[in-house]
């Protein structure tokens, strides 16, 4: 077996070819001309080429932080990843490239390419393979898993936009004021990381930045860079409004969110009806449904969000159906056979703690529907896969066909684990789904099925939303 060798090198930018098949670029283009792929990236703002021209300008003297990912298929250097990187790199050496579209982009272009000074024989690093499935796994990563980054939320924004050069402006150190008052604050740890992360934060800032709070609470900033406030009641207050932003409802039933707070008379009528008694039901309400593991750790049940009165629904934890597929999910699957095993996974094969459970049935059983809903996408999008290949080969085809069609491609995170993972990497591997079949001794849970459902879900919906959508 010939070893999959990975080198890095510096290729001069007139030796690097785009790829004509990257998700970027419609069927159309495939052995399209280098002059056509790179108009298509022109012909579309969204592409933001000259703005990334700027960037490459700006920081051209800062070594690249990301390098090209480049397959050698014989004497070629294809650019599996990096085509807007080197499409700005070749405009940059030859404007000319750009000299069929309008006069007033080719004039910025050529513009831009006189502030630096590069040709076709410039370097740009990249790393090689002669393997195209080595060069996938780079896509994969970056495109599918988002290079394992987190992304900024608004504090941590706010925090770098005031240390560097220390540029925030009044609000910015208003929030982050804030964010260091709350974190002190005597409420469990898992609600202040909630109220300042993803789905909770914009809302939060959104009432406690805003000029109505600065007025009827009296909010500034003292000379440390501390939070000041002129109500006495502030604090109580604030445990109020953190509470009902993590619920997103107050206590009066009233929506608490940035579609219902976003007018400035709203959000000082939300502020204004805060009341500081509502501060002991907080108390309370965390107290009742605070939860401490076997090792002293905290975590809030935030599932008791649907008030009625004084009374709160609580909703019951998703793995605690009886069947692998929840009653809300509603899939229209137009294949007998499909369709059959869809509902014996829904409807009949129980798995829950009776002694009708059947977890092992599940098992092998959801398998095969991931397997025919692949299978099936592909033969009637023109595609028919060869007998040998096997789920990792057939989900990457299927995404990939999926991507073309312009879908969000967070969709498929979890369907490119169950792909690409190793067992040990990912419990949605596809390895541990071959388990359920062929091993002697493992055997599945209730629970590690419903999740990896709960997980696969959008997917299969949106591979039945395009399957039916297609002309019979």
């Amino acid at each position: 077996m010939e070893e999959i060798k990975i080198s890095q090198e510096s290729l001069p930018i007139n030796s690097l070819q785009l790829w004509d098949e990257n998700a970027r670029f419609p069927d159309s283009y495939f052995n399209a001309s280098e002059r056509d792929l790179i108009g298509h990236f022109l012909s579309d703002k969204n592409f933001k080429i000259l703005p990334f021209m700027k960037e490459v300008i700006k920081d051209f003297d800062l070594p690249i932080l990301e390098k090209l990912v480049v397959w050698r298929d014989g004497d070629i250097n294809i650019v599996l990843e990096g085509n807007r990187r080197v499409t700005c790199y070749k405009l940059l050496s030859r404007p000319q490239l750009a000299s069929s579209f309008s006069d007033k982009l080719y004039k910025s272009i050529l513009e831009l390419s006189q502030e630096i000074s590069i040709n076709d024989s410039f370097k740009i690093p990249c790393v090689v393979s002669t393997d195209k499935n080595t060069c996938f796994r780079y896509i994969d990563r970056k495109h599918a898993n988002n290079n394992n980054e987190v992304p900024w939320l608004e504090p941590e924004r706010v925090n770098y936009s005031n240390r560097r050069k220390g540029t925030a402006k009044d609000t910015e150190l208003l929030k982050i004021a804030i964010t260091n008052y709350v974190r002190e604050m005597d409420i469990p740890s898992e609600i202040k990381n909630l109220v300042l992360g993803k789905g909770y934060v914009s809302t939060f800032f959104r009432l406690l930045a805003s000029t109505a709070a600065r007025e009827i609470y009296g909010l500034s900033i003292d000379k440390e860079g501390g939070l000041s406030f002129k109500d006495p009641s502030f604090p109580q207050k604030l445990k109020v409004v953190i509470y009902e932003v993590v619920k997103k409802e107050s206590f009066s039933g009233q929506k608490v969110d940035s579609r219902e707070l976003s007018k400035k008379e709203d959000i000082k009528k939300y502020l204004s009806s805060v009341k500081k008694e509502n501060a002991e039901k907080v108390d309370k309400e965390i107290s009742n449904n605070l939860n401490t593991d076997i090792f002293g750790g905290q975590s809030f049940n935030q599932s008791k969000s649907t008030r009625s009165g004084n009374k709160i629904k609580v909703l019951p934890k998703s793995t605690s159906r009886k069947h692998l597929i929840p009653n809300n999910c509603r899939i229209r699957i137009g294949i007998t056979k499909i369709n059959n095993i869809y509902r014996e996974l829904k409807d009949d094969l129980l798995i829950d703690d009776s002694n009708s459970s059947v977890p092992n049935a599940v098992g092998v059983l959801f398998r095969v529907f991931l397997e025919v809903c692949l299978d099936y996408y592909a033969k009637i999008n023109g595609h028919t896969f060869k007998q040998s290949d096997g789920i990792n080969v057939k989900v990457p085809w299927v995404v990939k066909s999926l991507c073309s069609k312009g879908y969000d491609q967070r969709t498929f995170n979890n369907i490119n684990k169950v792909g690409s993972a190793k067992k040990e990497n990912s419990y949605l591997s596809i390895d541990n789904f071959h388990e359920y079949v062929h091993s002697t001794t493992t055997q599945p849970s209730s629970s590690e099925l419903k999740l990896k459902w709960d997980n696969l879900q959008p997917f299969f919906e949106l591979l039945w939303d395009d399957i039916n959508s297609q002309p019979k």
